[in-house]
């Protein structure tokens, strides 16, 4: 499988920006289920599609310096996408 180049910029990580799990990354979080957190899992569990980078960021527990690598490793593995800004609209059914 061929996984598209993620190119970061400062938008990208920027307090404001809001991330959200994909089908990849919800069935990651599931199998992942009962073991012990990461912060890779803690951010991905949190990327709900409400809360922006600065949110998460308070969230995380413990040292917080790698958080941009690991949300750059998240987008790169396929795990969270960015929403766009005004849509945070995490299924079409909903009110």
């Amino acid at each position: 499988m061929v996984r598209p180049t993620v190119r970061l910029n400062a938008e990208m990580l920027s307090d404001s920006a809001i991330y959200r799990r994909t089908a990849l990354g919800q069935r990651k979080l599931a199998s992942a289920e009962g073991q012990a957190s990461t912060p890779a899992l803690r951010i991905l569990g949190s990327a709900s599609g409400y809360s922006n980078l600065r949110q998460l960021v308070d969230l995380a527990s413990g040292d917080t310096s790698d958080f941009g690598r690991t949300i750059q490793r998240l987008l790169f593995e396929g795990l969270i996408e960015r929403v766009d800004d005004g849509n945070h609209d995490l299924n079409s059914n909903t009110l």
